[in-house]
């Protein structure tokens, strides 16, 4: 996966990698659409394990469109802004499959200052430890079959235990304030996200983290996110309390036509009495390899598993990527990927399942997916 397909991964990467750099007063529209065709070989149903071919959305890359743009205030500062929303390629609906956001900005919604110090944002923000952990993922954080998945599901919404939580955190942080910088290789990037609980400012609230370097060719990358849920009596809001925890390592060397990415994360969630229910140690490792212009190869192979109170489970993948470019905006791609699950009852490590024209995967089985589709950026 090349510099541009990282960038246009998360909206917001595209901003913090370029420091901002559009002409004085342009605002440009922006966008990507995925659209592609997958099978899938079997599907969980209530008559057993069935399998699927259909159509399927953002297999590599989310499809969004949003506008950004910047002002030169003077003195070497800048204002600007980014507004980014999802959508399904498929039926034009108003989402971002595997996420469920509905709103018309769902994933970005920020106004920016700037300066050779960095930049400081106020608003909805993709989250700094993911955006630092795109450079070393094995299959560059694709929309299916990557460590996105666990990342996505650790902080998707849970009431256990009279916890309310939301998707804050992990991969769009809401009502935040954010502090990034980038240069000579480094990206660092701080996110706080408020609560808003009246005498219980925590209860809701988020904190993130996330580095990586780039030097002659080696990459490294950390980060760390934590969010906290209300804790309800009633209906009425008296604490707070951990709902989800990620932290991420990775690493990276890329040189000539061969390139190798490894990641390690930690995913804990659903946590009951201070308890993690899920806590999914997951890693990878994958390879490029660039064998004539404009063609990249990627193999990958994850393993993730479950180690938490209540879930458990563990899940293996191993995948096979084959990307063209047709232009510096359209590519082709095709994929080919077999995920195997234990029997354990509640896996919760599963690395298939979002963004897959199956939706899920069934326990105790090895599933094949083929998939082949197009990608465009304007």
């Amino acid at each position: 996966m090349n510099k541009t397909n990282l960038r246009l991964l998360v909206g917001a990467v595209g901003l913090a990698l370029t420091g901002g750099a559009y002409a004085d007063g342009n605002v440009v529209l922006f966008g990507i659409v995925d659209a592609g065709i997958m099978s899938q070989s079997k599907v969980p149903t209530a008559n057993g394990n069935k399998s699927a071919v259909g159509f399927q959305d953002a297999q590599i890359l989310p499809s969004i469109y949003g506008i950004k743009g910047n002002e030169d205030l003077g003195g070497g500062l800048s204002a600007g802004f980014e507004l980014e929303g999802g959508f399904n390629a498929g039926n034009g609906s108003h989402n971002s499959p595997g996420v469920y956001q509905t709103q018309i900005f769902g994933r970005v919604a920020q106004v920016s200052l700037g300066g050779s110090w960095g930049k400081a944002a106020l608003g909805l923000q993709v989250d700094p430890a993911l955006i630092a952990a795109i450079g070393t993922e094995p299959r560059g954080m694709a929309d299916s079959l990557s460590l996105l998945e666990p990342w996505i599901i650790a902080t998707v919404a849970n009431n256990n235990a009279g916890k309310s939580g939301s998707l804050t955190g992990g991969i769009f942080d809401q009502n935040s304030i954010s502090y990034t910088y980038v240069g000579s290789g480094l990206y660092l990037g701080y996110n706080h996200s408020f609560g808003g609980y009246p005498g219980q400012q925590s209860a809701g609230s988020g904190d993130s983290l996330g580095v990586s370097y780039n030097i002659a060719g080696f990459t490294a990358s950390a980060g760390f996110a934590q969010d906290k849920a209300a804790v309800l009596t009633g209906t009425a809001v008296t604490g707070a309390a951990t709902s989800s925890k990620i932290s991420s390592f990775g690493l990276g060397y890329a040189i000539g036509i061969f390139a190798v990415r490894g990641q390690i994360d930690n995913f804990k969630s659903s946590f009951v009495n201070g308890v993690a229910a899920s806590n999914v140690q997951a890693g990878g490792i994958g390879f490029d390899v660039k064998p004539i212009t404009g063609n990249t190869i990627n193999l990958s192979v994850y393993s993730a598993k479950d180690k938490g109170a209540t879930f458990g489970g563990k899940t293996t993948e191993v995948a096979l990527m084959d990307t063209e470019s047709l232009s510096k905006r359209t590519d082709v791609y095709v994929q080919l990927a077999s995920v195997k699950t234990d029997a354990k009852s509640g896996v919760d490590a599963t690395l298939g399942g979002i963004y897959t024209v199956g939706g899920a995967v069934p326990l105790g089985v090895t599933t094949t997916f083929f998939g082949l589709g197009v990608q465009h950026k304007f």
